[in-house]
């Protein structure tokens, strides 16, 4: 069990490294906001499915899984708010 653990963490660090790099080579804002929420949406089902492992479903295993939803949920729409920022700032209709 604890290999799993380890494993599910280990995919959240490599994927927040995959993202940097990414955030690194894009060459336009948009395509670093793709990254963004890459991260957001991969990193917290790994640290989710980590913490049902560790726990199984316990009180702390579920709060885990409503902060990622909701980090979900308003990381879409803080995404598509600051998407049509970066379109409008460059001139072109959202």
């Amino acid at each position: 069990m604890t290999a799993i653990i380890a494993l599910l963490l280990g995919l959240a660090v490599a994927t927040t490294w995959l993202s940097t790099l990414a955030l690194w080579r894009m060459p336009r804002a948009l395509d670093r906001l793709h990254a963004v929420s890459f991260l957001n949406i991969a990193v917290g089902a790994f640290v989710t499915a980590a913490a049902f492992a560790s726990d199984g479903v316990s009180v702390r295993s579920l709060k885990i899984l409503l902060m990622t939803v909701l980090l979900v949920g308003f990381g879409a729409v803080i995404s598509h708010a600051a998407g049509r920022a970066i379109l409008l700032r460059e001139g072109r209709s959202a």
